[in-house]
């Protein structure tokens, strides 16, 4: 049986793609060329069948520098930005992963400069060009399915081919903009206790507070979290949950931290 990866380059090899063509035989399928610098990138994935995307780059001499396959389900948009700001361009490819309301995106961001051509990757992404002098990028996280909207978002910038995370509201102005009035918080922690016992044993409710407090620290401002914790948390378990969240909040920072952002 031909395997995934010869499917795919057998499909862009020797299948004539053009942007947003649908195949003659199967509606779903759809195929792209993007032409940036001196490389062809070539996407062809069916939008019916979770990830079955891939992508191949080949140079000016038609040489493959890069192939990967069955990595997303739907392609979005692509633009060429430069992401610091250093007069070369570098390419973000948008691609709908399908999986769950938790992971619906990635971007795929190449730079030509880089002789390896591997790209890093974020999941559940989004590009700001018009907020800081250079473009940043959004990735937003949301928890626990068992509750809804409690959630964080971090901020990222591009430097010596790497993202790094931002942790200076006052040298960023879409980190900034991540700094909410906390009233959408306490209006989902009321709910959550209009509907449930907030200080049962299997109470979900500290997930809403552990999104706030570990929002204010990416901020740089995590007393500001545990002031609202203080403050709004009512129930007697009151020094075991905050433990625990200081456990999972730590935990979680130095994860994002540590991460490069690589193409897995």
């Amino acid at each position: 049986m031909i395997s995934a990866f010869l499917r795919c380059l057998f499909s862009i090899l020797f299948i004539f793609t053009t942007s947003n063509l649908f195949s003659q035989d199967q509606k779903d399928e759809v195929r792209k060329d993007i032409f940036a610098d001196e490389y062809k990138i070539n996407l062809i994935n069916n939008e019916a069948d979770f990830f079955t995307g891939c992508i191949n780059i080949t140079d000016k001499n038609n040489n493959i520098v890069f192939n990967a396959d069955s990595i997303y389900s739907r392609y979005n948009w692509d633009t060429l930005v430069d992401l610091n700001n250093d007069g070369s361009r570098e390419l973000i490819l948008d691609l709908g992963t399908g999986a769950t309301m938790y992971d619906y995106n990635i971007f795929l961001i190449f730079d030509f400069s880089d002789s390896l051509l591997s790209p890093l990757v974020v999941h559940n992404a989004e590009l700001k060009t018009d907020i800081d002098i250079t473009p940043k990028i959004l990735s937003h996280i949301r928890l626990s399915p068992s509750v809804m909207g409690a959630g964080y978002s971090f901020s990222l910038k591009y430097e010596s081919r790497r993202l790094i995370l931002e942790n200076d509201i006052k040298e960023s102005a879409v980190l900034k903009s991540l700094d909410t009035d906390s009233k959408e918080d306490l209006h989902l922690i009321k709910e959550y206790s209009e509907a449930f016992d907030e200080c049962a044993e299997d109470s979900e409710v500290k997930i809403y507070y552990e999104a706030y407090i570990m929002q204010q620290k990416i901020l740089g401002q995590e007393e500001k979290g545990w002031e609202f914790f203080n403050k709004h948390y009512k129930c007697k378990n009151k020094n075991k949950v905050k433990s625990e969240l200081k456990e999972n909040v730590d935990h979680s920072y130095s994860f994002l931290k540590q991460t490069e952002f690589k193409f897995y």
